[in-house]
């Protein structure tokens, strides 16, 4: 019998930090990603999954100095003011994680 209780209590630990560790992946999801259009430095800081290093200069990508949150994107409407909706350079690419990388996303203007 002490060997079931023994198992009831792992079992109870186990079920608290499975149920703990869902409720911080939500609290990061909803409070720690940052929104469209903020700046970043990484993929897995955006909501969007897509952080882009690169911004456009007349019809060029080039590196920027600040990575920007970033969504794929079928015209330049669905983008904000100040940014387009380009496909992407293979460079540009290479700042988005290696899967689900979509060929267009909205890409900010330089100054």
């Amino acid at each position: 019998m002490a060997a079931g209780s023994v198992l009831r209590k792992i079992g109870t630990v186990v079920f608290v930090l499975g149920v703990l560790g869902a409720g911080s992946l939500v609290l990061w999801n909803m409070f720690g990603q940052k929104k469209y259009g903020a700046t970043c430095s990484y993929s897995l800081g955006c909501r969007s999954f897509y952080c882009v290093h690169h911004e456009l200069h007349g019809e060029s990508q080039w590196t920027a100095p600040d990575g920007m949150c970033t969504k794929s994107c079928d015209k330049d409407d669905d983008c904000d003011k100040g940014a387009r909706c380009v496909a992407l350079s293979d460079e540009t690419k290479d700042d988005l994680p290696p899967f689900g990388k979509p060929d267009k996303a909205c890409l900010r203007v330089a100054p």
